[in-house]
């Protein structure tokens, strides 16, 4: 049976990780010169913001408030700051390496909140939550083909 407070504070999370990835892709934007890169960053910018947009909708009709903020203890976040600091004068495969490393990250806590969470969430929420991960894993998989190319 679908339990409301354990279904927002999944939803908050995952809004949480949509979060990260928009500050992290507007970030890594900034940081390349490569117009490639630049366009497939904004591309899984504009994903998260729409899978954000979904999640804090259904928050609303849950009743619930959604977070805005990121937490600043996030793994996410951790290896965005480790990475970011070591970002200057890399080179496009390990900026290509570390986004995939993330993207994986936001998968593996896609496939966490379903699986941990499996009873408290509505048939619709199940839906919503795995195609958003369907969606990311495409995301990743375009990032790993960029990669690929790169050892080719």
């Amino acid at each position: 049976m679908m339990n409301k407070e354990k279904s927002i504070v999944v939803l908050n999370n995952l809004i949480e990780i949509n979060n990260e990835r928009i500050e992290i892709y507007k970030t890594a934007k900034k940081a390349t010169e490569e117009n490639d890169l630049k366009d497939l960053f904004s591309e899984f910018q504009n994903t998260s913001t729409i899978f954000k947009s979904e999640l804090i909708e259904e928050v609303h009709k849950m009743g619930g408030v959604p977070v805005f903020e990121c937490r600043n203890n996030s793994l996410l976040k951790r290896l965005w700051i480790n990475f970011k600091s070591k970002f200057i004068g890399k080179d496009r495969e390990d900026i290509l390496n570390t986004m995939e490393y993330n993207e994986f990250v936001a998968i593996k806590s896609y496939k966490d909140s379903l699986s941990g969470n499996f009873d408290h969430l509505t048939a619709e929420l199940h839906i919503l939550i795995k195609s958003q991960q369907i969606l990311l894993t495409a995301d990743h998989d375009k990032v790993k083909r960029l990669g690929d190319l790169m050892l080719s």
